[in-house]
């Protein structure tokens, strides 16, 4: 998705475009007292068409449907929704995850083109969750490594990173409605690398509580230099039904991708023809039916969601351009069987009271005659200063035992300690490796509005997945200990203007790991208040700098592909809302460097794209 954002996105108010028009309760009401009164005197003629009329001009807004449950870390940090969502400044869900101190992205190209994040080295410790139903790796071309390009962030509500100390969680939430005035968004959005892209949104929630939304995204881009572009076309749609605490829905997603093969080593022709990524033309789709009652989110309630689903992926590439097409022996260029798929079934339940909240889920996987049952337990305890987490689960989708506990004190407003200890054991040390353990401490303190953090993350002896999508010839290798600090800060420079530094600096480089990578931004973020009090205008404009020193990426002949030299990329980004339309200009890589973030595949230069947000009620 081509959002775009700039800093500090947290700051993003909700535009008054989200709830419905100030004036509907007015006329709401209004209509009410009208029909009502034609109701009392059509009710002696025996009318009561009016009645049923003047029951539906006051009830707009419906009970919602179901939402998956949402950990969010204390004090929201890596949490996003609604507009600040849409101005994270992130692309696709890879740019969004590769903020977070600790991980580190790499792909192939732009948009269309495979993308990854590594998390303390590891790009199998990322793990992301849609309403509920955890995405598997089950593309055969990525191994064990899921693909972040494909997963719709532009379809999310909600997004939240859970950080655990060995890996990191993804939570997604999909776009809901709740009101009978239909809401309608558009976004255009056009740029270099011959990028474009059309997005549109209808939902409405009927009189009976029944739901409908209906959302599609087209985009094309076009790579000269690098290739590995094409286009997409995506698709959402939910029917539903809600009343009180109950809910029911189905959700549908299917994107369909066409993406040429990359041109790996563009400037070296003497390896432009080195293992690569292959041309892909099919589909990636998932659904799921689901039955719910009471809300995640609503303290002091029960609730529990049952959800059955199905992913899939299928391709229908064409024959390889080296071989000839009479040959009989021609394949794709992948080799890779044509379709997977795998169905999912989740039993989830929680409760929260006296600041204690719990939930257990029940994970039931079913592929190719085979069932994996993976239950999980998640505790949790806040209590004035004091808040204390746990999350335990066995026989994931990798086979692994996973146990992670997190502690934050804050004894006073400007001091915060916060730890963490993981322990991950593979059912089979020849699959998923040896077991190993991962502990985070940070402190961090504000002093005259200025926030730093410092402190230390360490992981033990494991090995690696490989994103073999990006190189065939790449290896699952063995990674000693790891031992390196993290540091942030962030404030106020000038009234509304501000900035943040993050990083992480490790005490050697290794595969899928730079030694040091450090992100950062300076940014203004107002609605201006005090010229527009109806918070009808905002306004945002950033810079951000981005530097990481090389890393390696070990393959099967014993050779270690390596990165060329550090990237330091200059961005830029711009936004303007006036009421409910958002216009917004973003730039990457201002200087026009010459760079890659894996072995061989040359980022676009000065990349830019620029367009419009637009909501629509009634």
């Amino acid at each position: 998705m081509l959002w775009g954002g700039g800093a500090l996105a947290a700051q993003v108010p909700t535009p008054p475009s989200a709830p419905a028009p100030k004036d509907s309760a007015t006329r709401a009401a209004k209509d009410t007292s009208v029909v009502a009164g034609r109701a009392a005197s059509d009710t002696a003629r025996g009318d009561s068409a009016a009645i049923r009329r003047a029951r539906l001009a006051a009830d707009t807004v419906k009970a919602p449907i179901a939402r998956a449950e949402l950990p969010v870390e204390k004090g929201g940090r890596w949490h996003w929704s609604g507009e600040a969502l849409r101005a994270a400044g992130a692309a696709t869900l890879a740019d969004l995850v590769a903020q977070v101190p600790g991980a580190t992205g790499f792909r192939a190209n732009w948009i269309a083109a495979p993308q990854f994040v590594s998390y303390n080295g590891d790009a199998g410790r990322v793990r992301v969750f849609q309403d509920g139903v955890e995405l598997d790796a089950i593309d055969p071309r990525n191994g064990a490594v899921l693909d972040l390009s494909v997963i719709p962030l532009w379809q999310c509500e909600d997004v939240s990173i859970e950080r655990g100390p060995g890996e990191l969680r993804v939570h997604l939430r999909s776009w809901r409605v709740d009101r009978t005035i239909p809401f309608t968004r558009t976004d255009i959005t056009t740029g270099s690398e011959n990028t474009n892209l059309y997005r549109g949104y209808f939902g409405k929630r009927l009189h009976n509580g029944g739901a409908v939304q209906v959302a599609a995204q087209q985009y094309s881009t076009t790579s000269p230099r690098t290739a590995g572009d094409g286009s997409s076309l995506q698709v959402f749609g939910r029917v539903g039904w809600a009343w009180k605490r109950w809910s029911v829905d189905g959700t549908w997603r299917r994107a369909s991708l066409d993406r040429a093969a990359a041109i790996r080593w563009p400037l070296n022709s003497a390896l432009t023809s080195a293992n690569g990524v292959p041309a892909f033309k099919g589909a990636i789709g998932s659904a799921f039916a689901r039955v719910a009652w009471g809300d995640p989110d609503l303290k002091g309630a029960p609730w529990v969601q049952l959800i059955a689903a199905t992913q899939m992926v299928a391709e229908n590439s064409k024959v390889s351009e080296t071989t000839s097409l009479t040959d009989p022996k021609a394949v794709p260029r992948d080799t890779v069987d044509s379709a997977s798929s795998r169905s999912q079934y989740v039993l989830s339940a929680g409760a929260s009271r006296w600041g204690v909240n719990a939930s257990a889920t029940a994970r039931l996987r079913a592929s190719q005659g085979r069932t994996d049952l993976s239950p999980s337990l998640r505790l949790g305890y806040d209590w004035r200063y004091i808040s204390l987490a746990a999350y335990a689960e066995t026989r994931g989708a990798d086979s692994t035992r996973r146990l992670d506990v997190t502690a934050r004190v804050a004894p006073w407003r400007w001091l915060v300690v916060s730890g963490a200890f993981g322990n991950h054991a593979p059912k089979s040390a020849g699959v998923g490796g040896p077991s190993f353990s991962a502990s985070r401490l940070d402190v961090s303190t504000t002093l005259l509005g200025y926030t730093l953090t410092g402190g230390v993350l360490t992981r033990g002896l494991t090995t690696l997945a490989p994103p073999v999508a990006l190189d065939s010839n790449l290896i699952r290798v063995g990674s000693g200990e790891a031992k390196g600090v993290l540091f942030e800060a962030g404030g106020p420079v000038y009234k509304a203007i501000g900035f943040q530094v993050s990083g992480v600096w490790w005490e050697g480089s290794g595969a899928y790991r730079p030694q040091l990578e450090v992100h950062s931004r300076l940014g203004l973020s107002t609605s201006w208040l005090s010229r527009f009090p109806r918070n009808n205008f905002h306004i945002l404009a950033a810079g951000t700098y981005d530097h990481r020193t090389p890393m390696f990426f070990p393959t099967a002949n014993g050779q270690v592909g390596q990165t060329t030299g550090t990237i330091d990329v200059i961005g830029a980004r711009l936004e303007i809302r006036i009421e409910s339309g958002t216009v917004f200009f973003q730039a990457e890589n201002t200087v026009g460097k010459a760079y890659e973030t894996a072995p061989g595949y040359l980022m676009p230069r000065r990349l830019q794209y620029y367009g419009l947000r637009w909501d629509f009620w009634n």
